[in-house]
């Protein structure tokens, strides 16, 4: 086994050394129609504003919950276009901005206190903000003074024998 870790990193320090600098492309010419700057702009603006609004919150307001967020797209050519953590701001909600413009799978995965897994289908439109409203199973925090230890009084009366050899 340890052959193999080695022989890997023999071979990712290999690649390092042949390794060239990265390409960076000549400025444009002002006098040539460059089609490469036009499609950049034009994606650029094609994307939209996404913010996911959580219910059923605990009452008090202690803890932060943290949510695990994957955008996958509709048509399947790409996934995993966003997978991040984000945090919940103080309104129980997550605004994700520059999302490109198309349909997704979004999965919502809570992190905190809460452990709900949800999952839609949601439409982005190009500079447009969506909204969209979860729902949360309600929960209940854990508190010494809320355990409850019921009494059990054992008896002897209802313990079977079993057979002996």
């Amino acid at each position: 086994m340890k052959q193999l870790y080695l022989y890997l990193v023999g071979l990712l320090c290999a690649v390092a050394v042949h390794a060239e600098q990265e390409f960076v492309p000549d400025p444009p010419d002002p006098g040539k129609n460059n089609q490469a700057t036009v499609t950049a702009s034009a994606s650029a603006t094609k994307q939209g504003t996404v913010q996911f609004h959580f219910n059923n919150t605990v009452a008090n307001d202690e803890q932060t919950d943290s949510v695990l967020i994957i955008f996958d797209r509709y048509n399947r050519t790409g996934a995993g276009v966003i997978y991040k953590v984000f945090a919940a701001d103080k309104d129980h909600s997550v605004t994700i901005p520059a999302v490109p413009e198309g349909k997704y799978y979004v999965t919502i995965q809570c992190l905190g206190l809460h452990r709900d897994r949800v999952e839609k289908v949601v439409s982005i439109k190009s500079k447009k903000h969506e909204n969209v409203r979860i729902n949360l199973r309600q929960i209940e925090i854990f508190s010494k003074d809320k355990v409850v230890i019921p009494a059990y009084r054992p008896s002897f009366d209802d313990m079977a024998v079993l057979k002996t050899k």
